[in-house]
């Protein structure tokens, strides 16, 4: 699991403080993949995912002192960031696109806030599991990790260990022992990056 010495309100409170670079580093490592990801996911153009991405963490580093754990936990807080970027963005371009077509027809939004923090919650389930298996995979070796794949595309036990050649006691403990790790990464993945 991670080194978990440091809880993510120890690392954004570090990051606070604008001479602690590690800490900022550390943040910004944590969550580029999320902001990216999300950006991704609300449709936001390749070409201007980077800029977004650039401007989301601006955002981040100015509001951070801003930031009251009492208020609420730093995910939330910082997709919000994220989906006013997005909003912002939207907005811009819309704008620029009524220039262009020469239309003064105020622009809707295709997506509305409660639709894209629905979508940033389903996405921080994904990136969290992602990150977890990652974690598992440079723990395991062999044949574990593939046991436990075939198992998530639907095959029963038997079938697994016909297709690797093992038993299917063995099967039902490389994914036991799999899912086990991965649970345990998720429990540390998210006391880590939503305390």
């Amino acid at each position: 699991m991670g080194n978990g010495q440091n809880t993510s309100y120890t690392l954004i409170h570090r990051a606070r403080d604008l001479g602690d670079e590690e800490a900022w580093e550390r943040l910004v490592e944590h969550y580029r993949r999320f902001i990216y990801f999300i950006l991704h996911k609300l449709n936001v153009a390749d070409s201007d995912v980077d800029d977004l991405c650039q401007q989301v963490l601006m955002k981040l580093l100015n509001d951070l002192a801003e930031f009251d754990r009492e208020k609420g936990r730093f995910r939330p807080w910082l997709s919000a960031k994220i989906r006013d970027a997005a909003f912002g963005h939207f907005r811009r371009v819309g704008s620029y696109q009524r220039r262009l077509d020469g239309l003064r027809a105020e622009t809707e939004l295709q997506v509305q806030p409660a639709e894209v923090d629905a979508i940033i919650e389903k996405e921080w389930a994904t990136y969290i599991t992602r990150q977890a298996m990652d974690r598992v995979r440079a723990v395991f070796q062999g044949q574990a990790i593939h046991v436990f794949e075939l198992g998530m595309t639907g095959l029963s036990a038997r079938e697994i260990a016909e297709k690797t050649g093992l038993t299917v006691s063995s099967v039902y403990t490389l994914r036991k022992r799999v899912k086990n790790r991965l649970y345990l990464e998720v429990l540390d993945l998210t006391a880590d990056l939503e305390s």
